[in-house]
């Protein structure tokens, strides 16, 4: 049963490459619907 909790955890967590690589993704998504940093901005 640890087996399969530590599978399901590996599953769901991302490597840094990819975080790094979706980070930027959504930021320009982000920025192309208008939702510019605008925490950054105050």
């Amino acid at each position: 049963m640890a087996d399969k909790k530590r599978k399901e955890k590996r599953r769901h967590t991302l490597s840094s490459m990819q975080e790094v690589t979706y980070s930027h993704e959504f930021r320009a998504a982000d920025r192309a619907g208008g939702f510019a940093n605008k925490k950054r901005d105050q």
